[in-house]
Formats: C-alpha cells, structure tokens, sequence
C-alpha cells in the first residue's frame, strides 16, 4: 500500500523517521491552512477543498493507500478517503471501524469527528460498517439515543464492544445483541469477526484511541485494545480478503481551532466537555506514536496486494 500523510495538524512534526519512510515510498500532502477550520468539524466547503486538493495532488494509480492524518479530532476524513478508495471498486465493501467510540452521532452528519459513520455507512458501494473496540458510555441505552440508531435497523451497522457500558458481556441495541470482545476473549472474537465478515473487500479505518494508554497517546479517553491485538486482527481480515484502503488518526496534536470566532470559541467547550483534560508532553506523545504509526506502516505495506 502507498503511505500518505495528510498533514492538517502538527502531530507529524516531530516524527521524523515515519515523514522520512512516507517521502521516500509516497507522499506528504501539506494542508495545515485547512486544518483549523477542520478541527472536531468542518464547514462542507472546507472538505470540498481538501478533496480537491487529495484528487490534485494524488493521483488515483490503482495502488491502495494508507494515510495517516493526524489528531483523531479529523476523523472526519474518513468519508473522503473511503469515497477515493471506492472509485475502482466493483463489489461491496465492508469498513471495519477500530476506535474507542462509536462516531455516530446524528448532528452534523459526515461533517464532525464524531459523526461521519452514518455518512460513510450509507455511501455507494458500502455493505456495512462494522466497528470494533468501543468502551464510551455512548453505546449504552441511555447515551445511545444521541446516535444514528437507524443504521441499525436498516443492517448498515455492526458494534463489537471491547466492553458494555453496563459492565455486561453483550451490547443490546434496537433489537440487535453483539457480544463484547472482553466476554469473548481476543482469540474467540476474532474467530467470530473473520467468521461476519465473509469474503466481501475491506476498507480499514483506525482511531488509536482504541489503544490503551501504554501503546498509544491522543488527545481523547482512551479504551483497552493493545497495539498486538489490532494488528493481529487487520492481519486476520487480509488472510483471506483484500484491503482496498486504510487511514489512521489518533496521533496527539496542539489543539487549534478556527472557522471563524464563534466556531473557534464553541470548539474549545466542546473539547473542555469531551476530551480529557490532561495533556502530554507532546515530544513524549510523538515519540510513542511514530512507533505505533511505523509498525502499522510496516503491516500495511506487507498486505498483499
């Protein structure tokens, strides 16, 4: 797979071994003017522009790509790299979805950090996402009815908790039951998903805040997946089904808000209500993640093609 990265933040500014290894194998996209804007969630035209600029700058070569993009606060790139890898796509894909929260809000739809699944879900040429390793309080009954609950009902979404909100071995949701991977037991749940998913394509989509705290450093909370167990699993699914594309976001950046005052203002509550207060050190938090970013460089790049 050819390694991008799209810089809209300043979370590869210090990792200078992995800008190295994207430089020489693909290609550093340089849009931190956007990045602002961007942040938590975006105006439709500020992603019209990024989309641009991707289609310009990056030439579909029918070679699959991984692109790392920073802070998970862009996770909302995801609809524009699935929609890219889709174009030369025949068949249904499936996007598996790692990440400690669901994305599923209904406000702002495909526009917010934390509600671009019902968008990507309902794309042309999308079977179904399937997200795996949540443990936000957000997929309880109570804080779920703040989600898009429809792609439910409508068979566009499957949830594999790391862990219910209730402390339970399922996840109940609008008639559908999952069981929590914590229950199964890492080996068994990925049994199960190679098992879900059949042989359709994959679209892979990961936010390291799926990682506990000791593989990984964001500026959200943080679940309890190791590093080894998500690799394990993204080589499971490639076993026997071919990848079409992958992101990554989760990297620790300095927060910087814009799209105007008012939006910049309402930007820092929803992070002072949201993210943890706490920040690292942010030579700390590069070194740690440039390691995670290079041995998923490294998994991607050996997935055949």
């Amino acid at each position: 797979m050819r390694p991008v990265i799209l810089q809209l933040d300043d979370a590869f500014d210090r990792q200078v071994a992995l800008t190295g290894r994207v430089l020489a194998e693909g290609r550093v996209l340089a849009a931190r003017d956007l990045g602002p804007a961007m942040r938590l969630w975006s105006p439709v035209a500020t992603l019209d522009e990024l989309k641009r600029r991707i289609a310009d700058a990056l030439p579909r070569r029918g070679a699959a790509e991984v692109v790392f993009a920073g802070s998970g606060d862009f996770h909302h790139v995801t609809p524009l790299l699935l929609e890219r890898a889709l174009q030369a796509e025949a068949a249904p894909v499936t996007v598996v979805h790692f990440d400690n929260h669901p994305d599923w809000m209904r406000h702002a739809p495909g526009r917010h950090c934390g509600s671009w699944v019902g968008r990507a879900a309902r794309l042309e040429g999308v079977a179904r996402v399937v997200t795996v390793g949540v443990t936000s309080p957000d997929v309880g009954r109570a804080r779920a009815r703040q989600g898009d609950l429809a792609l439910i009902g409508e068979g566009r979404l499957d949830l594999f908790a790391w862990a219910a909100p209730d402390g339970g071995a399922e996840v109940r949701l609008e008639g559908r039951t999952w069981p929590t991977i914590a229950a199964l037991g890492e080996a068994a749940f990925l049994d199960l998903l190679d098992a879900r998913l059949g042989g359709a394509p994959v679209y892979v989509t990961l936010d390291k805040d799926v990682l506990r705290a000791a593989d990984a450093v964001t500026n959200w909370d943080q679940g309890e997946a190791g590093l080894d167990f998500v690799i394990a699993a993204i080589r499971r699914i490639s076993a026997t089904r071919r990848i079409i594309g992958a992101d990554v976001v989760g990297d620790w950046s300095r927060p910087v808000y814009g799209g105007g005052p008012a939006a910049a203002l309402l930007k820092r509550g929803e992070a002072l209500l949201d993210q943890p207060w706490s920040r690292a050190a942010p030579a700390g938090a590069a070194e740690l993640n440039e390691a995670v970013n290079l041995r998923l460089l490294d998994l991607f790049e050996g997935l055949p093609a």
